[in-house]
């Protein structure tokens, strides 16, 4: 039943990838009512997927690194290598959650950037849920704060983003085990 719930997900999925991308452009890109992307703070910005010529704007701003949550596309890879920016996919089909393994691996890949003073690049298709789950949680470790926290610290940087992110089972899970790696 899941590999084929996991099927169903990935068609889906793929179905309405472009009329979805298309969307996320006229919002962002031809009408600019929401931003491409939002800086959260000094260490992480928040976006839908860079394009290429993306690129050069996101280096300008500190970013070193990437997180890509996208199944779907591996992102301006050359343009990347041309500026040095080191990217970490965690490839999770549009409109699913991201697992644990794969979060805790992004955070840990965000921390080590962190730690050399990078500004990291967290994105999926359009910067509202599966980036906005590692967000969350890179803000959970980071900072040491609830999820509810996170989530309001979240929304106000980007107010587009999945407004329910509290309650994906990944991030309660990932919240869980930081609050016991605390007490062990």
């Amino acid at each position: 039943m899941a590999n084929s719930q996991n099927s169903l997900s990935w068609i889906y999925a793929r179905a309405i990838y472009y009329p979805t991308l298309l969307w996320n452009m006229l919002l962002g890109r031809w009408l600019k009512v929401r931003n491409w992307w939002d800086v959260v703070d000094d260490d992480i910005v928040l976006g839908a997927f860079p394009f290429a010529r993306d690129v050069e704007a996101m280096y300008d701003l500190g970013v070193r690194a990437v997180v890509n949550t996208c199944e779907e596309a591996c992102g301006p890879v050359a343009e990347y290598e041309k500026f040095g920016i080191d990217q970490f996919r965690m490839p999770t089909v549009d409109f699913t959650h991201p697992s644990l393994e794969d979060v805790t691996a992004a955070v840990a890949f965000i921390e080590s950037h962190v730690a050399r003073g990078h500004r990291v690049y967290i994105h999926c298709k359009a910067g509202r849920a599966r980036s906005a789950t590692v967000a969350i949680c890179w803000l959970v470790k980071s900072r040491g704060i609830s999820k509810e926290e996170g989530q309001e610290i979240l929304s106000k940087a980007r107010p587009h983003i999945n407004q329910h992110l509290c309650s994906r089972p990944v991030v309660i899970e990932f919240e869980k085990a930081q609050k016991k790696a605390a007490t062990d």
